[in-house]
């Protein structure tokens, strides 16, 4: 874990196994996401048109993911997999995140995340960092106070 001092305060960035196993336990969480609101969608709208239940299904698994990252993200900087992992989603200067860059880092992390471009370039960044983060001047670090808890 590497440490890079900014404005008086010590920030510790995660390794890029650390980064890796969250990546994946994202993974595992967004899929069980889209089981869950598939499940529910379908009990409340299974008896309409198949094309118009598919489209009901789409726009339902689209905003509950995407809502449940920026939610997360916004409130606690943290989702269920970065709790786990000890990670915090921060601004450049360790402030919490706007709802705006929120949604702008979900978008660019399903682009990149998809594409294998996020996994590829993490290896190759300063501070073990995804290209998201870097674009969105946000910033992947170490919670201390999950750390010290453990």
């Amino acid at each position: 874990m590497s440490e890079y001092k900014v404005s008086n305060q010590n920030i510790k960035f995660p390794t890029k196994s650390r980064q890796l196993c969250s990546l994946g336990y994202e993974c595992i969480t967004t899929v069980t996401l889209i089981f869950i609101i598939g499940f529910m969608t379908s009990a409340i709208f299974g008896s309409v048109p198949s094309t118009t239940l598919r489209f009901i299904l789409t726009l339902a698994i689209i905003l509950g993911i995407s809502g449940y990252y920026v939610l997360c993200w916004v409130t606690s900087g943290q989702s269920l997999a970065q709790k786990s992992w000890g990670l915090r989603i921060t601004n450049g200067n360790g402030t919490q995140v706007s709802m705006r860059t929120a949604f702008k880092r979900f978008l660019l992390s399903t682009l990149f995340n998809l594409t294998m471009i996020a996994p590829t370039m993490l290896l190759f960044t300063k501070h073990n960092q995804y290209p998201q983060d870097q674009l969105l001047n946000t910033q992947v670090t170490v919670n201390d106070e999950v750390r010290n808890q453990v």
